[in-house]
């Protein structure tokens, strides 16, 4: 697994579960070497547990132990359906640095108004208490999903040749 934490986080969303909580604690070691314990649960029920010299570690396990043991006992999760691009013909394809395609290789053009709309509610909807690399991924991915989904939705407005600028996305 890349991510096993987020991995766990979208397999919940995608079965239709609660997020799953992870709790972390230090449990002994010596300063340098520190050890830690962290437990995943999903509705109080304990899903998979992990240790580690460092919190992330501890997590990762648990996280990987948590998804197998939910994969085992509800199986793989629906395939996600793949809906056209909905890309008008007249928006630019600037891939790569200007981050438009997905892992999918599948490019999105940008309008600024919508990416900046996306990129705000997306900020808004993560935990405040969330720092560092984590919340930096949960944000960009929420925002490439709000993004994606509203250009999708206006994907029938935008073949009647009807402009961004005319509709809803900078009120989305």
């Amino acid at each position: 697994m890349r991510n096993p934490k987020n991995d766990l986080i979208e397999y919940c969303r995608a079965m239709r579960m609660r997020n799953p909580k992870f709790e972390t604690r230090n449990i002994g070691g010596s300063d340098h070497e520190p050890l830690f314990m962290t437990e995943v649960t999903i509705d109080g029920d304990l899903k998979g547990s992990g240790q580690g010299n460092s919190k992330r570690d501890s997590e990762r396990v648990a996280a990987e132990e948590a998804y197998t043991n939910l994969t085992t006992q509800f199986g793989q999760p629906p395939a996600r359906e793949r809906r056209p691009n909905p890309n008008p013909g007249n928006a630019p394809q600037n891939k790569g640095a200007s981050g438009n395609s997905d892992s999918s290789g599948e490019a999105w053009p940008i309008y600024a108004e919508v990416l900046v709309k996306a990129l705000e509610v997306a900020n808004s909807r993560v935990d405040p208490n969330r720092r560092g690399p984590e919340a930096v991924d949960l944000v960009r991915k929420l925002t490439l999903d709000l993004y994606k989904g509203i250009l999708e939705d206006l994907g029938s407005t935008l073949e009647q040749g009807r402009p961004f600028s005319e509709g809803t996305p900078a009120e989305a």
